[in-house]
């Protein structure tokens, strides 16, 4: 980690005026490990009458303190995305669809590029985890707004092994300690885009945003989420996504 004389510039937000804050939703993905057709991928899936991407949308649309979206997709989804979008309502905040890169870091980087000048925070979600709420969204952005930068994450409970070779255990971790990282994860605008452009040496490629933040910066805050905030990988995890959506959407009728 390096020397706090080296961290970049953070600027600030003011007390005096509520946050103004973009989303950008990360959904490039492949997909691949979901066992889809050709040409098929997760956005598009269709979760209890609403897309995937629909319902992540959702979420971020409802919070007040976010004011626009980008959303990252691969090149051959754009038009599918802006065709959902038109005259839909939970699109009203969207400001750009962008194409993704090779990389999680370059996505994410064309995602934060594409948000007005002026906002105080950008919070990054994958765009597979539809189940987010927005009182976490909204937790997350007050965090990040006092200290910095927030980190959406559960404590890991289940008991956690090393294994070198996949073929035997070598340790126990000490899960006391272990958190398991989710999103939406929240930055300053200009700094998420210098340490973006930064990066990390090579060999060590960041799973996520928050790697940048502590490589660079040092530790982020944490902002407690919910299990349900999993995200959707495999066919089973779209088995346990349209139950827990189910629920939630019976818990809310009138």
């Amino acid at each position: 980690m390096s020397s706090s004389s080296s961290n970049p510039s953070s600027g600030s937000t003011s007390p005096a005026k509520s946050v103004r804050a973009a989303a950008v939703i990360v959904a490039a993905g492949s997909s691949t490990r979901m066992g889809m057709a050709e040409g098929e991928r997760k956005p598009f899936i269709d979760v209890c009458g609403r897309t995937v991407l629909e319902h992540t949308v959702a979420a971020f649309a409802a919070c007040a303190q976010i004011v626009e979206i980008v959303i990252v997709a691969q090149a051959e989804d754009a038009a599918r995305i802006r065709s959902l979008a038109k005259g839909n309502p939970l699109f009203d905040k969207l400001k750009h669809v962008v194409s993704g890169g090779a990389e999680r870091t370059d996505s994410v980087r064309a995602g934060v590029t594409a948000c007005s000048a002026d906002l105080d925070l950008v919070a990054i979600h994958d765009g597979a985890r539809l189940m987010i709420r927005t009182e976490t969204i909204a937790a997350a952005l007050a965090c990040a707004r006092e200290k910095g930068a927030a980190l959406v994450a559960v404590p890991v409970v289940d008991t956690l092994k090393r294994s070198a070779d996949g073929q035997v255990a070598q340790e126990t971790l000490d899960r006391s300690v272990l958190w398991a990282a989710q999103t939406p994860q929240v930055f300053r605008p200009a700094q998420i885009l210098e340490l973006l452009h930064r990066g990390v040496p090579a060999g060590t490629p960041p799973t996520d945003d928050a790697a940048l933040y502590e490589h660079w910066v040092g530790p982020i805050a944490i902002v407690p989420g919910e299990s349900t905030n999993l995200k959707l990988t495999t066919p089973t995890d779209l088995e346990i996504v349209r139950a827990l959506m189910s629920a939630r959407l019976a818990n809310q009728a009138p």
